[in-house]
């Protein structure tokens, strides 16, 4: 599968290896203000568990082995835009919202784009994922299997939205996709949850509890 990266002239640059790569993850938070830092954090996560989808092997340092980095770094990836006077700290469980809700939040919008932060719109987020959530505990006792030609189609739509620069935001969408009432067979839903939810960094227990 080729990843295609967006580069400083805004163009799509395929990278296909022979071999399964080694990529590492540059998140550099120094100069970044509380919630830039946080949404980097959380992008860099994200980042990860959609590489090791697509078949990279994640590494913690840029070693001289590392095929591949992908910066997340406050001013070359995400940027922040806020509304004057609406939040002055990342402290978001003093306003009764979890890291979760913010790394839900954070996969709303391309982590290229600014990001407009409202705490509307956050707990929007926070409604979204505890949806999520519910719907994964629904199919916890699925045990039929998959029906490999519905889920198939799903995954390979998933993989190409991913393998485009990171698309978070259409890569949920599909997610949201596979949910639908008739989308799926429960067992094919509870099979794409379990490879979906963890390539975008959620950490939402799985049904089968694989």
């Amino acid at each position: 599968m080729s990843l295609k990266l967006r580069g400083m002239d805004g163009a799509l640059a395929a990278w296909a290896p022979s071999a399964p790569p080694k990529a590492f993850v540059l998140v550099e938070t120094k100069s970044a203000g509380p919630v830039t830092a946080a949404r980097a954090r959380a992008v860099a996560v994200a980042a990860c568990g959609a590489l090791e989808f697509l078949g990279y092997e994640t590494v913690d340092a840029p070693a001289a082995t590392v095929d591949l980095r992908v910066s997340v770094a406050p001013g070359t990836g995400p940027r922040l835009v806020v509304a004057p006077s609406s939040i002055e700290t990342a402290d978001f469980a003093a306003h009764g919202f979890s890291s979760e809700d913010f790394h839900y939040f954070c996969l709303k919008t391309h982590f290229r784009k600014p990001l407009a932060f409202r705490w509307d719109a956050l707990a929007a987020a926070r409604g979204e994922l505890s949806d999520l959530r519910a719907s994964a505990r629904s199919l916890a006792g699925v045990t039929l299997e998959p029906s490999s030609r519905g889920v198939t189609g799903y995954q390979h739509r998933f993989r190409e939205i991913l393998s485009q620069d990171f698309d978070f935001p259409q890569a949920l969408s599909c997610v949201w996709d596979g949910l639908r009432p008739g989308a799926l067979s429960p067992g094919s839903k509870a099979a794409y949850l379990r490879t979906t939810l963890p390539a975008l960094g959620l950490d939402i227990p799985l049904p089968g509890g694989s």
